[in-house]
C-alpha cells in the first residue's frame, strides 16, 4: 500500500486528510513538528511526502532541505502546504526541492488529486534504479558534472560486487535482487551518519557509486567492506559455504569453481581540476576497481 507522510501541527488538518487519504486507499503516517516529520520521513520510507512550512520545530522548508540532502529521501516527491501567499515564498520551497505548492485553505480532495498525480509522474520520469530505487545513470551523470563545474574537490567511488553473476544463476534473479537491495540499504545506513553530503547511486546490477566531499575515504571505504562482509553468509546456504565456492559455467561453456562474493572499490579523487570530464571520472575509478578486484577482492584503491 502506498504511503504518505502528512506533516501539520494543525489537528483539524491531520484529521481531515487522514480521514480523506485512507479512503483514497492510502496509509497515512501523520507527524505534528517538523522534527517528527524528519525523523519518521526516515524511519517509514514513505512514498510522498506532505509537508506545512509553518510548524513548531523545524519549518516545513527545513524539513524539506534536510530530506533533499539525504540519500534515503532524496528521491521521494515532496509537497507542501502554505498559507503564505508571497511569490518569494514558494519560489524557496521549489528551490530548496519541493516538487509542488498547494495554498491553503485547499480541497482535500485536490490535494488527493495533486498525490495522485505527482506520484504517476515521478514512476514515469524517475531514472532510479527499480530494484533498489537508488539514483541512476543520470541523476549520477548530473551529480558528477555539478561538482566539476563548481571546482569542487570530491572523491567517487565505484563499488563492484564480484561473483555476482554465479549467486543469481544458482540461487536466482529474486535471491539477485534481495541481495541489492540489503547492500543498498547498508550504503545507505553508512552514508547517512556523516555530516558531510553524499550521493548514492546504482549504475548497473553489480555496480553502485558514491559521491562525496569527505576527505575521510579509507574510513569510508573500510565501512563498506566490513559491512559487505556479513552480507553474504545469510545468503549461501551452508554446503556453499563450507565449500567456500560455487559451480558456475564460464563464457566458453566449462564448468567452474567460481568463489563466493567480494566487494573491490576504486575511489577516484578529483582536486584542481585533474580530472575535467565527467566520464574521466567515472573511467579512472573503473579501473581502481578493476586493479582491486585483480589483487583478490574485499579490498580498495584509491588514485
Amino acid at each position: 500500500m502506498t504511503k504518505i507522510l502528512i506533516a501539520d501541527d494543525d489537528t483539524e488538518i491531520q484529521e481531515l486528510l487522514n480521514f480523506t487519504l485512507e479512503n483514497e486507499g492510502y496509509n497515512v503516517v501523520i507527524c505534528s513538528d517538523g522534527e517528527e516529520a524528519e525523523r519518521r520521513a526516515y524511519a517509514e520510507k514513505p512514498d510522498l511526502i506532505v509537508l506545512d512550512v509553518m510548524m513548531p520545530k523545524m519549518t516545513g522548508y527545513e524539513v524539506c532541505e534536510k530530506l533533499r540532502e539525504d540519500p534515503r529521501t532524496a528521491l521521494t516527491p515532496i509537497i507542501m502546504l502554505t498559507s503564505l501567499s508571497q511569490t518569494k515564498d514558494k519560489i524557496t520551497g521549489i528551490k530548496l526541492g519541493a516538487d509542488e505548492y498547494l495554498n491553503k485553505p485547499f480541497e482535500p480532495f485536490e490535494l488527493a488529486a495533486r498525490i495522485e498525480g505527482l506520484l504517476k509522474r515521478v514512476k514515469a520520469e524517475i531514472s532510479a534504479n527499480p530494484v533498489t530505487n537508488l539514483s541512476g545513470s543520470t541523476q549520477i551523470e548530473m551529480e558528477i558534472k555539478k561538482l566539476l563545474s563548481a571546482g569542487k574537490n570530491f572523491s567517487l567511488f565505484y563499488i563492484d560486487i564480484d561473483n555476482f553473476k554465479p549467486f543469481n544463476e544458482k540461487y536466482g534473479f529474486d535471491a539477485g535482487d534481495v541481495f541489492l537491495k540489503k547492500f543498498a540499504e547498508v550504503l545507505r545506513n553508512i552514508v547517512s551518519v556523516s555530516r558531510e553530503k553524499f550521493f548514492l547511486g546504482h549504475l548497473t546490477a553489480d555496480d553502485f557509486v558514491i559521491v562525496t566531499v569527505n576527505e575521510d575515504i579509507e574510513a569510508i571505504a573500510n565501512n563498506i567492506l566490513h559491512a559487505f562482509n556479513t552480507l553474504p553468509v545469510l545468503q549461501y546456504d551452508e554446503n556453499t559455504i563450507q565449500k567456500g565456492y560455487m559451480l558456475s559455467i564460464d563464457k566458453e561453456g566449462k564448468e567452474i569453481k567460481a568463489p563466493l562474493m567480494t566487494a573491490s572499490i576504486g575511489i577516484a579523487q578529483v582536486s584542481s581540476g585533474n580530472l575535467k570530464h565527467f566520464l574521466q571520472v567515472i573511467e579512472k575509478a573503473k579501473d581502481l576497481c578493476r586493479d582491486a578486484k585483480n589483487t583478490g577482492g574485499n579490498k580498495y584503491i584509491f588514485g
